[in-house]
């Protein structure tokens, strides 16, 4: 992971070192070693997927696992389950009031989700809960200082769906199952709220990571995104950054 380099941003909330990953491959390389580190002969390892999309993007082989998933979106749910069937269980469900047995998860797992829940905390109290003792628990959001995400919080849904479908090209956009989601970005998802969540909750933060750059899209797109995202840093006189787009968050529950 040459790509990497873990800095002290002192324009950022809390001068906590964080790791900066330019590509999303190298991110998920590095989150794959610590789910794969939870595993121990003789045990199945238990992994819950909460708001589980469209698919599962570590390789497990060697591994005794079960992979339980859980999204609101019965469709999304139902293709992860008929195309790319690597789902051990189902549920269709929201995370906020979902009734799951409390200490039963090895590693809980959380993608680009709580960013569109309002009440996120409620999410991640059941998530704590739901994790042994010991438990890894992996949470990707997109930045809410990032200009991206200054940007998507201040745009109306029509036209996230106008931008995949037209910088990124992808046709399904918006549709039953598909991204984008509408966003709330409720405050506890912020870089400073998710560190003191931690401390409150008995969470030892084992790593934080940014990925992502402003080098996206086609064509012209791909060209002006990161002057606009320059821009919009200076304007905002440092209150957004540019730095990277998503951040991830490596937490234990301490036993």
């Amino acid at each position: 992971m040459a790509s990497s380099i873990s800095i002290s941003l002192g324009d950022l909330p809390n001068n906590r070192p964080i790791l900066i990953m330019a590509r999303p491959e190298d991110e998920l390389a590095a989150l794959e070693s610590h789910v794969r580190a939870q595993a121990r002969p003789g045990h199945t390892m238990e992994v819950l997927e909460a708001g589980c999309g469209r698919e599962w993007y570590f390789n497990m082989d060697g591994i005794d696992y079960r992979l339980t998933g859980i999204d609101l979106d019965a469709e999304a749910l139902r293709a992860r389950r008929e195309i790319r069937k690597d789902l051990h269980h189902g549920i269709v469900g929201d995370l906020r009031t979902a009734q799951l047995p409390a200490g039963s998860f090895d590693v809980i797992y959380s993608a680009f989700v709580l960013e569109h829940v309002a009440g996120a905390e409620a999410v991640l109290d059941n998530m704590v809960r739901w994790l042994k003792p010991g438990g890894l628990l992996i949470v990707r959001v997109p930045d809410k200082d990032s200009v991206q995400g200054f940007i998507t919080r201040m745009t109306p849904h029509f036209f996230h769906v106008w931008y995949y479908r037209w910088a990124w090209k992808l046709k399904d956009a918006g549709r039953p199952g598909f991204a984008p989601y509408r966003t709330v970005y409720d405050k506890i998802i912020s870089r400073q709220r998710m560190l003191d969540f931690c401390a409150a909750r008995g969470l030892e933060v084992v790593e934080e990571i940014g990925v992502g750059t402003y080098h996206r899209g086609y064509g012209i797109v791909a060209k002006l995104t990161p002057f606009v995202a320059r821009m919009v840093r200076l304007l905002s006189f440092g209150r957004v950054h540019d730095k990277y787009v998503d951040r991830t968050l490596v937490a234990r529950k301490v036993a």
